[in-house]
């Protein structure tokens, strides 16, 4: 890395070099069996460079030929997009709880067990399920170094648990599914997942009808991302700045429900996005986004931190929103660790509250509707029918629409206190609202 740099400070206004070195371990069971094990090495560079104003961007695998890497970058700033943002020169301090010595360990025979031990369990709760388990142990050292003085490292781990139960009969598909990633070992909680999925699966054994009108729904943990996914887009700094999100202009302006409280919070111990630094550099912190309904602050990357004459908050993250993208994508405004404030009642007590609605635990076609003015429109893909307090079964065919800036700001029923991990970066509870329009049959 120091001599590709070295080769460019001459050739380049700024260069920055961003390597990722990842052993992954990826076990597979499907319906009930063990399919692959395989351990995977990877390792690849990503370079970007500043010349005369314009970013380039290329990658590689192989660094035997750091040359051909350079000029690809170069050739490409020749085209690229006049930046007026310099990278990172902010060498963070290391931070705890992002490395775990027994995920390192754990063999593979440990992992293999483990798998089957949560089949055994979800075939003790339905022997003709169709169970499917994965898990993947993830051991990456992430360096990036740069000509402004730039130069971080660290090691991380990760492991992840998903498992699914799938029931098929004549004119019904019911697929139950969970997962959880964590950073520590001891915090992987299989119990907990296999739980969830048998409650799921005795309340959907009915299937009941529900009629169209609006209704209070109650979405679990996982299905919170109707109602999240509008807000992680609206406080996304590049869509304060372009003006697609609603919330520009309205820092410091109540416009959620006063028990509402959001933050995005890179550095949190062993949060399954919590790192030192993202992927320009830049230190990673806590960026309150709502508290107790006012609009607080966005999320920005060190390119739209330029452009609205505001700080890098830290989220430049390969992949966009979600993150993910390995070190093949440029980075862009991503979320770390996105943190809902939790309320005061139990899933149970918000559920005996309503006389009326649905739980919703997951959804089919995310994204649908006008994210970017809040609003939402799914089918549901896992939801039950809530009636005097109590579930009494499962809906079919049904859909849910609404706008989450209204739901959350004017019709909030209650927040739960036990918030989860979802889609691997999201710490939410339960979140309750009412009129919610949903079309049934």
């Amino acid at each position: 890395m120091d001599k590709l740099l070295a080769a460019l400070k001459d050739r380049v206004d700024q260069a920055e070099v961003y390597r990722r070195q990842a052993k992954t371990i990826p076990i597979e069971f499907r319906s009930g069996k063990l399919e692959s094990l395989k351990s995977k090495q990877t390792e690849g560079t990503a370079l970007r460079v500043l010349a005369n104003g314009r970013l380039g961007f290329s990658t590689t695998t192989d660094m035997d030929d750091p040359s051909a890497l350079s000029k690809a970058a170069i050739a490409a700033a020749a085209f690229g997009e006049k930046a007026g943002f310099s990278f990172s020169d902010d060498n963070s301090i290391p931070l705890s709880g992002v490395y775990d010595q027994e995920i390192e360990d754990v063999s593979e025979q440990a992992l293999i067990d483990l798998g089957e031990k949560v089949i055994g369990k979800l075939r003790d709760a339905d022997p003709q399920g169709d169970i499917n388990v994965g898990l993947t142990k993830t051991v990456e050292t992430v360096s990036i170094r740069n000509t402004c003085g730039l130069d971080v490292e660290e090691k991380r781990t990760h492991i992840s648990l998903s498992a699914s139960l799938g029931k098929t009969s004549e004119g019904d598909i019911f697929v139950l599914f969970d997962e959880q990633e964590v950073r520590a070992m001891s915090d992987l909680d299989p119990d907990r997942l296999v739980k969830r999925i048998v409650d799921f699966l005795r309340y959907g054994k009915k299937i009941v009808s529900t009629e169209s009108k609006k209704l209070p729904v109650v979405f679990t943990p996982n299905g919170t991302i109707a109602l999240l996914l509008p807000l992680l887009v609206g406080f996304n700094g590049k869509s304060v700045y372009t003006g697609t999100s609603p919330l520009k202009g309205r820092v410091g302006e109540i416009a959620f429900d006063s028990r509402l409280s959001l933050t995005d919070d890179g550095t949190i111990p062993r949060g399954p996005r919590s790192s030192a630094f993202d992927d320009e550099g830049t230190t990673s912190s806590r960026t309150p986004l709502v508290s107790q309904g006012t609009i607080e602050g966005f999320t920005y990357d060190l390119w739209t931190a330029a452009l609205a004459k505001a700080a890098s908050t830290g989220n430049g993250y390969k992949g966009g929103l979600m993150g993910g993208g390995g070190f093949r994508t440029p980075p862009s405004i991503g979320i770390s660790n996105v943190l809902v404030a939790a309320g005061d009642k139990s899933e149970e007590e918000i559920i005996s509250s309503i006389e009326e609605g649905l739980l919703v635990e997951s959804l089919l076609g995310l994204g649908q509707g006008n994210i970017a003015s809040g609003e939402f429109s799914n089918n549901v893909a896992v939801a039950f029918k809530i009636e005097d307090g109590k579930i009494v079964g499962r809906v079919k065919n049904t859909m849910i629409s609404g706008n989450s800036y209204t739901l959350l700001k004017d019709k909030l029923i209650a927040l739960g206190r036990n918030p989860m991990w979802v889609l691997g970066a999201v710490n939410t509870p339960a979140i309750a609202v009412d009129g919610v329009s949903v079309i049934g049959q």
